[in-house]
């Protein structure tokens, strides 16, 4: 996993594949593909989880700089033939910002949790270092949300938590509350 950022976006790259789960409260001003996160959803894992302050369009540029590496769900015999997994929430109140650029220059190791708040809706994502189920990676997202009114904000939001699939010795329990201590501290 790494980290990419451009002015106006995060992307979460995690071009081999990780296990995500999301939670939204209120009316978000975008998001998608977030139905396949759902455990009850085929596709088992996502490629990018992108973060913009601008339009759901941005989520093109991470899904473009994927699919030029290989990297995605397969849908045929040819290694070319893949459909990046690339959910999404959308602040949408700037035009520019420039997923592929961020993704082209992802170095950084993630953070615990990185949050980006609007005027009108904020989105967070959180990073636990466990092996856990698409459920389970919903129950963290969802705990993690104690962190917007703990820090005060009463917005819609969308929060994502992608494992690590690193195996730990830690509860489902103990995870979520470290992901809310971790999104309240990202949120500052």
């Amino acid at each position: 996993m790494r980290l990419g950022r451009a002015e106006g976006v995060l992307v979460l790259l995690t071009p081999a594949g990780a296990t995500a789960g999301v939670d939204t409260r209120g009316a978000p001003a975008g998001t998608r593909e977030l139905d396949l996160l759902d455990p009850s959803a085929l596709v088992p894992r996502v490629h990018a989880i992108v973060l913009t302050t601008g339009s759901l369009a941005v989520a093109g540029g991470a899904v473009s700089w994927l699919a030029e590496h290989h990297h995605g769900y397969p849908v045929g015999a040819e290694p070319d033939w893949v459909v990046p997994i690339v959910p999404t929430a959308a602040l949408g109140v700037d035009p520019t910002p420039d997923a592929y650029r961020a993704c082209a220059t992802a170095t950084e190791p993630p953070p615990a949790a990185y949050a980006l708040v609007g005027p009108t809706s904020a989105a967070a994502v959180v990073v636990v270092d466990a092996l856990l189920t698409k459920a389970e990676c919903r129950r963290v997202a969802m705990s993690a949300q104690d962190a917007f009114p703990r820090a005060g904000l009463t917005l819609p939001t969308t929060v994502f938590a992608v494992a690590t699939d690193n195996p730990v010795e830690a509860s489902v329990n103990a995870l979520c509350t470290a992901a809310a201590n971790a999104l309240l501290t990202a949120l500052g």
